[in-house]
């Protein structure tokens, strides 16, 4: 009776659709080993060179690691250099991690369950008259050709963005006034504008600290109902702007002069039972005492006193 048993075992794993399945289970565990030993040199390697070609400036990363069977993507220590050897680099980033779904090959477009960016450092030059240390770098990033108004919108779907311990260092050279954003915290349940099921576990929240003033937006989620809804509230109140005028790029056509910014924004998150996203700005924003100039001279093209 047992060699009867053992015999039918034999047979069973001999047979044709026993076989394929093996192979085919042999060739992905091949592929994901391969990938997964293959794909982070290349992808270093080639990212720091296309990246350095397009910038112009050098681009550097720690270490990258691939995980073929889940689709995520994580990026160590990425710097980029500053303007000339002897300046730090004018961005750096801790970490990204980027876990892309499987959906992604077979709607033809990304589908990103979450991201994470930790302490992303940006540092930037105000050199006069609107002119920025990245000048260089945005005149190359800059489009050859405008897109078409009847061009479709790329679709893609970005869900659980996260970013934490962000900096922004701010030298105004002119004036020798440095201005310092630090603490940035950031929380986005989603972007997209695909139907998904992806789960939505972040809640919505912007906070930092501006020259030691600190800000701190708030958020509230519902994520257990039918229809995940959550919101961010922005409110400002009688900003000046002249103080942050002269950092206006001076290459605009009409520039403005003055002005005095108040807001009271309320912006929604929500996710229908079919997997829908909706991202909803309702609410009030109001420009006071404002004026526009135009041309070289600085003609005032348009000023009014209150909203």
């Amino acid at each position: 009776m047992r060699d009867l048993a053992a015999g039918a075992a034999r047979r069973l794993w001999t047979s044709p659709w026993q076989r394929r399945v093996a192979i085919a289970l042999a060739v992905l565990l091949l592929l994901w080993t391969v990938s997964w030993l293959a794909v982070p040199p290349i992808l270093k390697s080639q990212a720091e060179q296309r990246l350095t070609a397009l910038l112009g400036r050098p681009v550097s990363i720690g270490r990258v690691a691939f995980a073929p069977w889940s689709l995520s993507l994580t990026v160590e220590q990425f710097r980029i250099g500053g303007s000339d050897a002897q300046q730090p680099p004018q961005f750096e980033m801790a970490r990204l991690f980027v876990d892309a779904e499987l959906s992604s090959l077979l709607r033809l477009a990304p589908v990103v369950q979450s991201v994470a960016i930790d302490a992303p450092r940006l540092r930037l030059a105000h050199l006069g008259t609107g002119r920025l240390d990245i000048d260089d770098i945005l005149a190359r990033l800059k489009p050859a050709n405008e897109p078409k108004p009847d061009d479709a919108p790329a679709r893609f779907a970005l869900y659980n963005l996260r970013l934490t311990g962000g900096e922004l260092l701010f030298d105004d050279r002119p004036v020798q006034r440095q201005h310092k954003v630090e603490g940035l915290q950031l929380g986005l349940p989603f972007l997209s504008n695909l139907p998904t099921h992806v789960e939505v576990h972040v809640e919505p929240r912007l906070a930092f600290k501006l020259n030691g003033a600190a800000f701190d937006s708030g958020g509230q989620a519902q994520p257990f109902s039918k229809e995940r809804n959550a919101s961010l509230r922005l409110a400002v109140t009688n900003l000046d702007l002249a103080p942050w005028l002269a950092y206006v790029p001076a290459g605009l056509p009409i520039r403005p002069a003055r002005g005095v910014f108040s807001s009271q924004l309320d912006i929604q998150f929500a996710v229908g039972a079919d997997g829908a996203p909706k991202v909803v700005i309702a609410g009030q924003a109001a420009l006071a005492d404002a004026a526009f100039v135009a041309g070289p001279a600085s003609d005032t093209a348009i000023a009014w006193q209150r909203p």
